[in-house]
């Protein structure tokens, strides 16, 4: 390393020759719009002052000549061969990093460069920093937009192309990494942890699906929340989230990883909400088959509206559907779905049963279905019992998180369809950042206290 005595001499000149150009060119901004482009200017003139103090102490490292053999991370030995000066692009600007090349002909990868590797460069000519703001941007807003942002507060020039791949590399990544730790084996400690509930911790794990248009087909996204509730049922804290379009391939292995990071599999009380979808249920059965488990009360509202509307559905008789549903849904909330079973029985000879070939909004199979379907979830319908222990019966965690997971970015118009490898990585970001949980799933969040530490 270079002596940081002379290394701060070189940084302290260049710095004083900005801060002089800065000075003197105030004169020459126009009146009137002074503030406008002085900001603007000191905020070229902070990234300029930030670029040369990174380029400093990049240039004080030296080249990360380690002799005439290194020993890389994979054991293998590889010969001092020659210098390579690549540029990154940085959050702060360009700056530039001459690394000594170490090779050795038949290796994979023949050529390493432990300079790079000790600064944690990656392959392209972003630094990660850069990278990050990238793939954060092209998550939180549609490309264009975002960039015409991040390249004017960064002083860059990415591209929606650039934008696009990152986007789609780190939600790749994303993915990748959940899905191995779903799969970590346990050390023995672990183990034994699992079949300990945690005292007083009370979750819920709450999963629908949303549509997402790709170039493909349409694709049904399955979104998985889990909250923490305090006595009374009420959310406390934000949640976390995780999403997919491939359920038979992926779903399992994130929703047990987004049980397992929240503590959720060893909660002292778990609930699992959702509609009346036969999938809900059969993946409660395999990943939490000991939890409550509540069908969405106002689903269930819904059809009983939807049935009250078909039974009275003739002109004039609209006051009658009115007064049947509301009696029903008051008598389901009050846990009396018994009775609701037997009214729905009393009404099907009446209206008989619907043929084969009849329309789904025919009365007769709108009855039948809606039988079908409390008499199918009977067990999940105890609003009474619920609501007196304590616990939601309303999903609208999960119906928010699909809006605000999925359709607010990759529902923005009726056309917008999606590269399903694209669409996949986008769901991946998207639940991290709904989540507040980009930096420790990143491992970022250590970095940030060395960034930022927080006042003593």
């Amino acid at each position: 390393m270079k002596s940081l005595e002379r290394v701060r001499g070189q940084i302290m000149t260049k710095m004083a020759a900005c801060v002089e150009s800065f000075l003197g060119s105030w004169g020459s901004w126009p009146e009137g719009q002074q503030l406008y482009v002085g900001e603007h200017k000191a905020l070229d003139f902070g990234r300029e002052l930030a670029r040369i103090a990174l380029q400093g102490l990049l240039d004080a490292m030296g080249s990360g000549y380690c002799g005439r053999h290194y020993v890389g991370r994979d054991g293998v030995v590889r010969t001092h061969q020659t210098y390579v000066t690549k540029t990154y692009q940085t959050i702060v600007g360009e700056v530039t990093v001459r690394a000594a090349a170490y090779y050795r002909q038949g290796a994979t990868p023949p050529c390493v460069y432990p300079l790079r590797e000790q600064l944690g460069l990656p392959e392209g000519a972003y630094s990660q920093g850069m990278e990050e703001v990238i793939a954060l941007s092209g998550t939180a807003g549609v490309y264009r937009e975002a960039l015409t942002l991040l390249n004017r507060l960064t002083g860059a020039n990415v591209s929606v192309h650039k934008a696009e791949t990152t986007t789609a590399t780190w939600g790749a990544e994303a993915k990748a990494r959940a899905k191995a730790e779903s799969k970590r084996p346990e050390s023995s400690r672990e183990r034994i942890a699992a079949t300990r509930p945690i005292r007083g911790l009370r979750r819920v794990v709450a999963t629908d699906g949303v549509s997402v248009q790709t170039t493909e087909r349409w694709r049904d996204a399955k979104v998985m929340v889990s909250y923490r509730i305090d006595e009374k049922g009420q959310k406390v804290g934000r949640g976390a989230y995780a999403a997919t379009l491939h359920y038979q391939e992926d779903y399992g292995d994130l929703l047990w990883w987004l049980m397992e990071r929240t503590e959720a599999s060893r909660a002292e009380t778990l609930i699992w909400l959702g509609d009346g979808a036969p999938w809900v249920w059969n993946q409660k059965a395999i990943a939490a088959p000991d939890a409550v488990g509540i069908v969405d009360f106002y689903h269930a509202a819904d059809h009983l509206w939807t049935v009250g509307r078909a039974i009275h559905g003739k002109a004039g008789h609209e006051r009658a559907a009115q007064r049947w549903s509301q009696k029903w849904v008051r008598t389901l909330y009050n846990g009396k779905l018994q009775a609701l079973l037997k009214e729905l029985a009393r009404r099907r000879p009446r209206l008989g049963d619907p043929p084969e070939d009849c329309a789904d909004d025919d009365p007769r199979k709108v009855l039948v279905d809606t039988q079908r379907y409390f008499t199918n979830n009977a067990t999940r319908m105890k609003y009474k019992t619920y609501r007196a222990s304590g616990y939601p019966i309303g999903s609208g965690v999960i119906e928010s998180a699909c809006r605000h997971v999925v359709s607010l970015r990759m529902k923005r118009t009726s056309v917008m369809a999606w590269h399903e490898d694209n669409a996949e990585a986008m769901l991946q970001l998207r639940s991290l950042c709904a989540g507040a949980d980009w930096d420790r799933f990143w491992g970022f969040d250590t970095l940030w206290d060395i960034i930022r530490p927080k006042a003593a």
